[in-house]
């Protein structure tokens, strides 16, 4: 592991903290996961493969998304709440940082919180 990688991992873990978070982790721009990982205790809503698809479509969301940051602006983040989660995604230069919540989370105020720890 890279000290790029070391220094994200340190931010998933401290992300983890958070006790309304589930899932912390860096993905690249073509959907892979480079570091992260779930709360100790957690059990993932979806297997290996569901995530890896579902960590595709958060890219080609947020780089949909980009298309508009011109007129628009950036995008700060990007959430969806479901019934049984929340997920997040925050796009950082070179990668994507991909977030799973409690249901039931102030999604604004959590942002906010990873966003200061970013």
């Amino acid at each position: 592991m890279n000290s790029e990688e070391n220094l994200d991992q340190q931010r998933c873990h401290k992300i983890l903290e958070l006790p309304e978070i589930r899932f912390a982790g860096f993905l690249d721009y073509m959907g892979n996961l480079i570091v992260g990982d779930f709360k100790s205790g957690v059990i993932p809503l979806k297997n290996e493969n569901e995530r890896k698809k579902m960590f595709i479509e958060a890219v080609l969301r947020i780089r949909t998304r980009q298309e508009f940051d011109e007129n628009l602006g950036q995008v700060e983040y990007a959430a969806a709440r479901r019934k049984n989660v929340v997920t997040m995604t925050i796009p950082l230069e070179k990668k994507i940082l991909f977030i799973a919540a409690e249901a039931n989370v102030d999604i604004d105020k959590t942002a906010r919180k990873i966003i200061d720890i970013l």
